[in-house]
């Protein structure tokens, strides 16, 4: 008979493999979002930080709207309410299911294995705060993990080049500079170290 740990095992990872499945659906939920007619003010801003189609699409970078859509679009999917809420996407306030991000242009993070474990959502004009991120959760660790790292490792480089954010990394990748990765907000850990030694032999750190 199976122990009551190997069960719960096996339910955190059934968990876990639906809060992978989840965060790639959102991932191209808000990708494509970002391409309607109704998200011109994403469109102006993408345009004025001049990225271009091509990064948009390397790092699927969206566009979550005020609308609430994901929580429904998920629901639509045939994900339940506790799948949906173990990925941090969506809050429960009272009796409400509410998306996390709104208004925000949307970075998704993926790990060495290109999964999508988290989301980083920045305001289109000056209010506070400017980035809000998924917390740790069934799926993301952020001392685990950098931000790009599964697009700058297949790049043919001895060096990988460290900064701060989201936009950093973007930009410095759009000009060709393709071999860079963000710690998103967190000083460098022992984790993070590990896995920049694993893909290169110099680190530079650009902070």
């Amino acid at each position: 008979l199976p122990t009551i740990e190997g069960t719960q095992d096996s339910k955190k990872q059934e968990l876990k493999e639906k809060v992978y499945e989840i965060n790639k659906i959102a991932a191209l939920f808000y990708h494509e979002t970002l391409y309607k007619p109704t998200s011109k003010i994403a469109q102006e801003y993408v345009k004025k930080r001049k990225l271009d189609n091509k990064t948009l699409k390397a790092f699927t970078i969206g566009f979550a709207d005020g609308n609430n859509n994901l929580y429904r679009y998920l629901k639509q999917k045939g994900f339940t309410d506790e799948q949906i809420l173990a990925s941090d996407l969506v809050n429960k306030m009272g009796n409400n299911f509410v998306d996390r991000f709104k208004n925000r242009l949307i970075f998704p993070i993926q790990d060495v294995r290109n999964r999508y474990i988290a989301f980083g959502g920045r305001v289109l004009d000056n209010s506070l705060p400017k980035y809000i991120n998924s917390p740790e959760n069934i799926v993301y660790s952020k001392a685990r993990n950098l931000y790009g790292l599964n697009v700058a490792k297949n790049v043919k480089s001895e060096k990988l080049i460290i900064v701060e954010g989201y936009m950093d990394v973007v930009s410095l990748h759009q000009r060709g500079i393709e071999n860079v990765v963000a710690s998103c907000g967190t000083a460098l850990t022992e984790a993070q170290g590990r896995l920049l030694r694993k893909y290169s032999e110099k680190v530079i750190i650009s902070y």
